[in-house]
């Protein structure tokens, strides 16, 4: 999983205020909202993406917010202030 954390802390070390994100393929097209933007972690660059994020789930790191299909997560407060501490 130390590939998944550290891209997730890049990403929020980019954009703090950013909780959300979606997973899926790169051969998927998802059409946002420009005025909300999310994070997005794909299969090709994580192999058992899926059962990271039930672990980091487990572990209430995360927490799912489908609403559509496509699968959307958020990272709690928690774990957004651990991923933006000193490696």
């Amino acid at each position: 999983m130390p590939s998944l954390v550290a891209e997730m802390r890049e990403d929020i070390g980019r954009s703090p205020f950013i909780r959300e994100f979606i997973v899926g393929s790169k051969n998927w097209t998802y059409n946002g909202d420009p005025d909300n933007p999310i994070f997005s972690y794909y299969f090709e660059d994580h192999i058992n993406l899926k059962p990271m994020l039930k672990v980091m789930e487990n572990y209430n790191a995360i927490i799912e917010t489908t609403h559509n299909n496509s699968d959307r997560f958020e990272f709690t407060e928690d774990f957004a202030e651990y991923l933006t501490l000193p490696v």
